[in-house]
């Protein structure tokens, strides 16, 4: 049999690539460094995207709660932990204005929605102020159209109505058929809720328009009280301050 040197040297090199090989794959598949290895119950996660403690459901603002002091808060917004879009939205728009969120039950026992709703869970605002009309004087503008000013006082029913608070003389003049703005609206709303708290208005006319209707209402006030306004049934200084004089006595914020 003659020996055959190509075939040997094919035979050998073969097995040489099978030990490579062998060794290739043994460093692959062993075992992982101890600096390397996955601590027990898997790999280790991104971190949580849900909120802290300070910030539990995750607005980018402090959760802080509020005792009954007897300061004011305006209220910019309130919602739930699975529904808290308006709070978001609360925040969005009041960024910088250091707003803050609380827990309702965690908090004064106070009016921090709508009078005739079960209390949110959570509500975002701004303050607390140690006066009533710094957060009146927000409160009466367009950027706040549709917040509130409440008294961290235990026990309150209803929304403080800043007409009772600021000065008559900053008020717009009202009247049927006019061109009203947003701020105008602010205005419109409070005076009918003043209409509404005393009884000479029905809740469904709290509408941001200066109507008949309220006009009516306002007219017949101002020849109780000997005011003659031009055109009559028009809201002017005189009649705002009619308005506070009278109506605010019913008040209890």
């Amino acid at each position: 049999m003659r020996w055959d040197a190509r075939g040997t040297v094919a035979l050998f090199a073969s097995a040489l690539v099978g030990v490579v090989a062998g060794v290739v794959v043994g460093l692959s598949t062993g075992s992982p460094e101890a600096g390397n290895a996955d601590p027990p119950g898997g790999p280790t996660g991104s971190p949580s995207a849900s909120g802290s403690a300070q910030d539990p459901l995750g607005l980018g603002v402090p959760l802080q709660n509020l005792d009954c002091t007897g300061e004011k808060i305006l209220v910019v917004g309130w919602g739930e932990e699975q529904d808290a879009g308006e709070l978001y939205n609360a925040v969005s728009a009041n960024g910088t204005n250091d707003v803050k969120y609380l827990e309702t039950s965690k908090s004064c026992n106070t009016l921090y929605g709508d009078a005739n709703q079960v209390p949110p869970t959570y509500v975002a605002y701004l303050g607390p102020y140690d006066t009533i009309r710094d957060p009146c004087a927000m409160q009466m503008t367009s950027a706040h159209a549709r917040d509130f000013v409440t008294n961290l006082k235990p026990g309150v029913k209803i929304h403080v109505q800043c007409l009772c608070v600021l000065v008559p003389a900053t008020f717009p003049k009202l009247k049927v058929g006019m061109h009203a703005t947003t701020k105008d609206g602010v205005y419109i709303r409070a005076l009918q809720q003043l209409l509404v708290d005393v009884d000479l208005l029905g809740p469904k006319r709290i509408t941001g328009q200066y109507d008949e209707k309220t006009s009516r209402v306002v007219e017949r006030l101002q020849e109780l009280n000997a005011i003659d306004a031009k055109p009559p049934g028009s809201v002017d200084e005189l009649t705002w301050q009619m308005m506070r004089d009278k109506g605010c006595l019913t008040y209890d914020f």
